[in-house]
């Protein structure tokens, strides 16, 4: 009975990761009958890796946020600012001081949401909502209140996202290697830190946290602001990957791609559980679907339909986790409640 515990945690544990090669499966199947392509092809592998290297490290902030017990829909918003906040720093005077400015307001606007959470002491999903309209307005304020894109950026962001390696016979973006560096950081900090142990902690039971002498408060502060950073780093990936080139919409709506990721990778909602590795899955998933689609030519509209299934997937996934922890809470302390009865 052991073993058979044993094989049902194991395979939990790795079912996200069967996810992945299934529809990576699926995608090499359909590729030569549909498209008369090669979907396993090396390079568009790497493609595909290159493509979501920034998203992932987006995750990482992402993640952090929803381990904490909240979430933020204003993301994007955010790193649409700071690309604009980027791109005319750079532009007017140097590459390392765009850098500097651009992960300082990053770090700023996030802490900003952790410092409303935690004053008004109201689910962030309102707050959010409310920044995002506010972010919205100033990126278009920075750029004059016209759609603009901004190109011939320094080559030090080249560098960061967009420069190619050879690796297997095939080009791959150094935003890989970046996001690769990132995901260790992130999870070292989750599961090798006193402050890691705390986010999990939060989003399971604020009131345990506030008794053991760590202020909530700050807690929530310091989460968005951690968060921020990996947001300043994902937008100076993505510029890099994208040429060089900044406009007003880049990185608007994929916060909503990156939490149906986390989400499908175990991360729940209102926090508590899940794995940095499994979010990178996740998020991964998400992407191969997409490349996958338009690999086999399919109506962008289509992607929306598939990748909206996945979102509500990634949903009842973490409901049906939430409940099966309930339901084996309660198995758990019956047999105690029990007991009290019969003394």
């Amino acid at each position: 009975m052991k073993k058979n515990k044993n094989l049902s945690a194991y395979l939990r544990d790795f079912v996200m990761l069967i996810v992945l090669f299934a529809v990576v499966a699926v995608f090499a199947i359909l590729g030569p009958v549909v498209a008369d392509r090669n979907f396993l092809a090396i390079q568009n592998l790497l493609n595909i890796l290159s493509q979501n290297a920034y998203l992932i490290i987006l995750g990482i902030g992402i993640t952090f946020i929803m381990l904490g017990g909240a979430m933020d829909l204003s993301t994007g918003f955010l790193i649409s600012t700071v690309g604009i906040i980027v791109a005319l720093v750079d532009l007017s005077t140097n590459f390392v001081l765009a850098v500097i400015v651009g992960l300082a307001a990053a770090v700023v606007l996030s802490t900003f949401n952790g410092l409303m959470y935690s004053w008004l002491k109201v689910f962030p999903f309102i707050i959010t909502l409310g920044t995002q309209y506010m972010l919205n307005g100033a990126t278009y304020l920075l750029s004059g209140g016209q759609t603009k894109t901004y190109m011939g950026l320094s080559d030090g962001f080249k560098v960061l996202g967009g420069f190619n390696i050879p690796f297997l016979g095939g080009n791959l973006k150094s935003g890989v290697l970046v996001m690769i560096v990132m995901v260790i950081i992130g999870s070292f900090i989750l599961n090798k830190t006193h402050f890691g142990r705390n986010i999990y902690a939060l989003g399971s039971n604020p009131e345990a946290v506030a008794l053991s002498g760590v202020s909530v408060a700050k807690m929530r502060i310091a989460i968005f602001a951690l968060a921020g950073l990996f947001f300043g780093i994902a937008q100076m990936v993505n510029i890099g990957r994208l040429s060089c080139t900044v406009n007003n919409s880049m990185g608007l709506g994929d916060e909503f791609i990156v939490m149906a990721g986390c989400m499908l990778g175990g991360i729940k909602m209102g926090g508590g559980g899940g794995k940095m590795s499994n979010m990178v899955i996740g998020v991964l998933i998400i992407g191969v679907l997409n490349s996958g689609m338009n690999f086999l030519n399919m109506n962008q509209y289509w992607k929306y339909v598939v990748l909206g299934i996945a979102l509500l997937a990634a949903i009842t996934l973490d409901t049906m986790q939430t409940r099966a922890a309930a339901n084996a809470a309660k198995k758990v302390s019956a047999p105690v409640v029990k007991e009290e009865n019969k003394e």
